[in-house]
């Protein structure tokens, strides 16, 4: 059973051990540059800095991420597992996202995650614009909910 709780401190190993096994599985080049070691200097500094965290467990795995930026309206990060990848449990996550943002957000990945962009349009997030990131120059599609 699918359980949402919020992050917590003593989460960061297993959240960041999730957070790169999932992002490298996308298979976008870009992901073999990021290391554990990063994402685990990140997570505190984004929680500083008003990051609203959740995890996702089933029993004891932890399964998935989500993370919002409420002030912005945006779903800063979304990760599953790659070994639980098709059971709903993004879908999971999304549905707690609207609930945080019932007025509605917005989120960007990498526009060569095709993976990522099937599953965004199948919950019904409207691709907006395509951009350049700004600190590495690869492509960023944009999407918002509702559409």
């Amino acid at each position: 059973m699918l359980q949402i709780k919020p992050y917590e401190p003593f989460h960061l190993h297993a959240t960041a051990t999730l957070w790169l096994a999932s992002w490298r599985s996308t298979g976008v080049t870009l992901a073999e540059e990021v290391t554990y070691d990063d994402l685990a200097a990140r997570i505190p500094v984004e929680i500083a800095a008003q990051w609203s965290a959740f995890l996702a467990w089933e029993g004891d795995t932890l399964v998935g991420l989500l993370a919002l930026k409420p002030a912005t309206s945006c779903l800063d990060q979304l990760f599953i597992l790659p070994q639980a990848q098709g059971r709903g449990i993004g879908a999971g996550l999304l549905d707690r996202a609207k609930r945080e943002m019932p007025d509605g957000f917005w989120l960007r990945t990498v526009a060569a995650n095709a993976g990522a962009r099937r599953f965004y349009e199948r919950h019904g997030f409207r691709h907006t614009e395509t951009v350049a990131d700004a600190r590495l120059g690869h492509e960023i599609a944009i999407y918002r909910w509702p559409a």
